[in-house]
């Protein structure tokens, strides 16, 4: 049997929608501030938004019946008919955000317009009436929302940490106030300022104030004007693309919008410039014509309709293209990827015009001088193709050296500084250097965080990074997990962090240091269990590690690298599933020969 629902039951199936968590109430309370014409918006929240979230603008304010009349589902005033519908230019327009806000929360609103002389005050809570009486208050409107989903206790129980709900929060916040450079905005947590940013004159200087003066060597403008859309804004060097997402930004007639479309879009002309799993950074604004664009296809507006896609699509692939032209960014050559050019070795020659190897100093860290004499220990691995004559036997330094280079070392080749290679039964065997580093370092990750016995290795000189809030909320977040790692990062303020000490293996070099961080970044922000987190951090800590230290391997260095790879549980395997080494049979020799 059909029935109509209450309007408490149909309220709270409305917040379902609408209100799924303390950022989309920052999101609506915050737009309709800016609706309201606010010249300064201030965001408070505690607990993350859990316990109280209170948004304070000095816009026009409502009056007494106004004030009372918004919390009324569909109760606006920006439409009037179904045509205003197709000219949608603010954010707020289907008055369902306040009735949905009221039935999961407790809700004191404070307002007055500046021609009144005193102000209304409106509680309201769930199913009650909403209560109205007048208040001294400042011209604008106050919002304080309490307890949210308090009569909604599933909904509550699986809210994210408080971490990851500001980190929300602060996403929300940023996205309305780096499309209106000239409203002041804070945004505070718990007492502690996260946001103060004044009026800018332009959108860069509020890209800068945002994200820090260092961004604005990465930022390529972007300014393409069409009849079908226009757009401004700016892209990311090449040089300065990162693992970790977050400054990718969509605008369309001043509304933030997402567009896994539209992204590849940018990401196509950046495809020869950067590795893989690389994003560059962007905030671009589109604007068209209001009747070519509907937002109204998501409850929380964060997804639109454009009526000619694919053809603003290509203009996005053009107008990147053409400002990374414009600034001479080409391919740079990275000598890891397969077909690389090799590089001939410069070979000096003497006076007769004969080449000769320069004289090289070496050691072995085995050499004992009291060792009875014997032969010695060769001091480098052949490189591949070598066709000197090997040295005759001189006296050595005993019968350990003797037996190493005869069984194992002299067996091994080191092939451009990449490869290991070493005979077997049925043919020979290739070890790709930097996976195999990747595999031991991932096994040994995983251990000491098991054993809670991190290997740190102190920075000579630490290194100071400075970072966006939210990586800041991210890296600063988990301090236990950090130290099970092995880093020692501290806190410097002002979004900046200070990194003292590395897991064993690491790069300390101030690039790689900064590298490594928003490398950490992204894999803190993947919400898993702490068993899938701990294998997630690990191999990126190995990825991170590998890429350093195998410049150059000597004989002891190679077959300590084969015997550590052999000891590990999954030799062959990297963590990501590609394989450390390979086998050439002698039948497959043969076919080539």
């Amino acid at each position: 049997m059909l029935q109509v629902l209450p309007q408490n039951i149909s309220n709270l199936i409305a917040a379902g929608e609408v209100v799924s968590r303390p950022a989309s109430v920052v999101k609506e309370l915050v737009e309709n501030a800016v609706d309201a014409g606010a010249k300064s918006v201030v965001v408070s929240v505690l607990d993350a938004g859990k316990t109280l979230i209170q948004v304070i603008d000095d816009g026009c304010g409502m009056s007494p019946d106004d004030a009372v009349l918004c919390f009324e589902r569909h109760a606006t005033s920006k439409i009037a008919s179904a045509e205003d519908l197709q000219r949608i230019v603010t954010y707020g327009f289907r008055g369902e955000a306040l009735a949905s806000i009221a039935a999961v929360a407790e809700v004191t609103l404070r307002t007055r317009r500046p021609e009144d002389e005193i102000g209304t005050m409106v509680e309201i809570s769930g199913t009650q009436p909403a209560r109205r009486q007048p208040v001294a208050a400042p011209s604008g409107t106050h919002f304080a929302i309490r307890n949210l989903f308090y009569n909604v206790p599933a909904r509550r129980k699986f809210l994210k940490s408080d971490n990851a709900e500001l980190r929300a929060i602060i996403q929300e916040f940023l996205r309305i106030a780096l499309i209106r450079p000239e409203v002041a905005f804070k945004l505070t947590s718990n007492g502690k300022e996260i946001h103060n940013l004044r009026p800018a004159a332009t959108r860069k200087k509020r890209i800068l104030d945002i994200y820090g003066m260092n961004l604005a060597k990465e930022l390529v403008e972007v300014n393409v004007d069409t009849s079908l859309v226009r757009v401004s804004g700016y892209v990311g060097n090449p040089e300065d693309a990162r693992k970790s997402t977050g400054n990718q930004f969509f605008f369309v007639n001043g509304r933030f919008f997402r567009s896994p479309f539209f992204h590849k879009a940018v990401c196509k002309p950046y495809e020869k410039l950067l590795p893989d799993d690389y994003t560059p950074a962007y905030f671009l604004f589109l604007e068209t014509e209001p009747e070519r664009v509907d937002v109204n296809i998501h409850p929380a507006k964060t997804e639109v309709k454009f009526e000619d896609e694919g053809m603003i699509f290509e203009i996005l692939v053009a107008a990147v293209r053409e400002a990374l032209g414009k600034n001479d960014f080409t391919p740079s050559i990275d000598f890891d990827m397969k077909g690389a050019p090799d590089i001939p070795v410069f070979s000096p020659r003497d006076s007769n015009g004969a080449g000769y190897r320069p004289p090289r100093m070496d050691y072995s860290p085995l050499f004992n001088p009291f060792d009875t004499p014997s032969e010695p220990l060769p001091s480098e691995l052949p490189e591949l193709g070598a066709t000197e004559p090997a040295l005759p036997p001189t006296p050595g330094y005993g019968r350990l050296f003797e037996e190493e280079s005869s069984a194992a070392l002299s067996s091994l080749i080191v092939l451009q500084r990449k490869y290991i290679v070493t005979p077997v039964k049925s043919g020979m065997m290739v070890i790709d250097i930097r996976r195999a580093r990747q595999r031991i370092f991932y096994e040994r990750y995983l251990e000491k965080m098991a054993e809670r016995q991190p290997v740190r290795q102190q920075s000579l000189f630490p290194v100071t990074v400075q970072l966006s809030a939210e990586d800041c909320l991210t890296l600063l977040g988990q301090p236990d997990l950090l130290a099970r790692l092995g880093f020692d990062i501290q806190d410097f303020g002002g979004n900046t962090v200070v990194v003292n000490a590395l897991p064993e293996g690491y790069p300390t070099s101030e690039e790689e240091v900064r590298r490594c961080i928003d490398q950490l970044i992204a894999a803190l922000r993947d919400d898993t269990s702490l068993e899938d987190q701990h294998h997630l951090m690990a191999a990126s800590m190995a990825a991170s590690a590998s890429a350093c230290g195998a410049e150059s391997l000597n004989a002891t260095e190679a077959q300590l690298l084969v015997d550590r790879l052999f000891a590990c549980r999954e030799p062959k395997l990297t963590p990501d599933g590609r394989r450390t080494l390979t086998l050439i049979t002698l039948e497959e020799l043969e076919k080539k020969l």
